[in-house]
């Protein structure tokens, strides 16, 4: 069986799509896979699809196709094969093992952190994943792994990637949160006397003094359960579409990191101090 939905998927998630010629027959039948394999290609440092001849067609004593999409530095994906294709190799994860039991996706990469992962890239490859897992019978984030994850004494790829934290914008990206429909706005209050009275920005103001100085006595981390200190940090994010909900989870610990690398910060996750002051001056 080979799954000729993958274009399709990726579509749907909002991801560009280049349809390689030949992909739905290419790669071997009896393909039922359950979870992926994340792989950086290792290439050259230029163009945005060096390896794509490669995981086509194979190379010296790999026959292709090497994966199922390749992701280019531009965020394209190219879908190569709809069928098993040879690429994890020994090796297994949480009960899989065997190419036919898993896809495979390459990121176009030097495979060293001499090329970091640019944040977009990372959610791309997330999306990517959770797209093509979406095909399974029963799809789940935890059987995304990477090949250093599947092959721990032999791999490396993808280098620099946190999968627990990968996983989670994979299920982020499987069950996205509903947006809920605007409530019917009350009616207006009677007149009041204004002196006196709190405005918005005095309350906005006040939480963010609130949670800097909460992150001076502790930093705030994934999973802190300080719901309205991290909603203020939420916002600092809500142009990326991060949801203020108060829930300290991969997503908001990924832009964190985005935000601490752009500003010459400890690349922790982590809003301490330092951190609380670049986010609000």
């Amino acid at each position: 069986m080979r799954d000729t939905g993958i274009a399709d998927r990726l579509r749907a998630a909002g991801l560009k799509v280049v349809e390689i010629n030949g992909w739905r027959t290419r790669g071997s039948d009896g393909f039922t896979p359950r979870g992926s394999v994340d792989h950086h290609t290792a290439a050259g440092p230029t163009g945005n699809a060096p390896s794509l001849s490669v995981v086509i067609n194979g190379r010296a004593g790999l026959s292709g196709p090497l994966c199922n999409v390749l992701i280019g530095r531009d965020n394209t994906c190219y879908v190569v094969a709809a069928g098993r294709a040879n690429h994890a190799g020994l090796g297994g994860w949480k009960g899989l093992s065997g190419n036919s039991s898993v896809f495979g996706v390459e990121r176009e990469n030097v495979g060293t952190p001499a090329e970091p992962w640019r944040p977009d890239q990372t959610f791309v490859a997330a999306a990517c994943h959770a797209a093509l897992i979406r095909g399974c019978a029963r799809p789940d984030a935890e059987l995304v792994c990477g090949h250093k994850e599947w092959a721990p004494t032999r791999k490396i790829d993808c280098h620099s990637v946190d999968y627990n934290a990968f996983r989670g914008l994979v299920s982020a990206a499987l069950n996205p949160t509903p947006v809920a429909p605007p409530p019917t706005p009350p009616p207006p209050p009677p007149a009041v006397p204004t002196a006196g009275v709190t405005s918005a920005l005095q309350v906005l103001a006040l939480a963010i003094f609130s949670m800097k100085l909460e992150a001076a006595k502790s930093p705030f981390h994934q999973g802190d359960p300080r719901v309205q200190g991290v909603k203020v940090i939420q916002m600092k994010f809500a142009p990326f579409g991060v949801l203020a909900d108060g829930a300290y989870g991969p997503v908001t610990d990924h832009w964190v990191r985005w935000f601490q690398a752009q500003h010459g910060l400890v690349q922790d996750g982590q809003v301490g101090p330092a951190t609380a002051n670049k986010l609000y001056p």
